[in-house]
């Protein structure tokens, strides 16, 4: 394989993969616990034989934790799916070097783009070094993805 190609994509997973494990603090995690979403306090008075006693049951909170990384790795991968099983099944009337042009953009760089949300916490918390990096992965990788299409079309 292309050294462009595998040198930045093996960087981009193991610092994606390190964010992964280590579970890397950041915003892009929306906590609605401290909202309530729904809190629920029970209170009540019950008669009995003309006397009343107070019944409290403890507050139940319901909270929710959306991951946004994840969500948005899954909607990449279904489009990227949905689109590749399109072509095949549907035909786009395109001829066959331009439909391997596609298919090779649409796998190096959907597989660029997961890697990048998923390292993009690590890389960032290094004000400029960090975007740097990911700046020099990319355009290294785009030449190669380039010279692979080159080549293999």
């Amino acid at each position: 394989m292309n050294p462009y190609i595998t040198y930045p994509l093996i960087i981009l997973v193991v610092i994606g993969s390190f964010n992964y494990l280590y579970e890397f603090e950041s915003a892009t995690s929306v906590d609605l616990s401290s909202e309530g979403l729904i809190e629920q306090n029970v209170t009540g008075s019950v008669f009995e034989n003309e006397t009343e006693t107070t019944v409290s049951a403890g507050t139940h909170t319901l909270t929710l934790d959306f991951n946004m990384t994840i969500g948005l790795v899954a909607i990449i991968v279904t489009a990227i799916a949905l689109g590749l099983i399109g072509f095949n099944l549907l035909g786009s009337g395109l001829p066959d070097a331009s439909i391997k042009i596609l298919w090779n953009g649409l796998i190096y760089y959907g597989l660029w783009t997961i890697f990048s949300i998923l390292a993009f916490n690590p890389i960032t918390s290094i004000p400029l070094f960090g975007t740097l990096l990911w700046f020099f992965l990319t355009l290294f990788y785009s030449l190669g993805v380039f010279g692979k299409m080159g080549s293999d079309s």
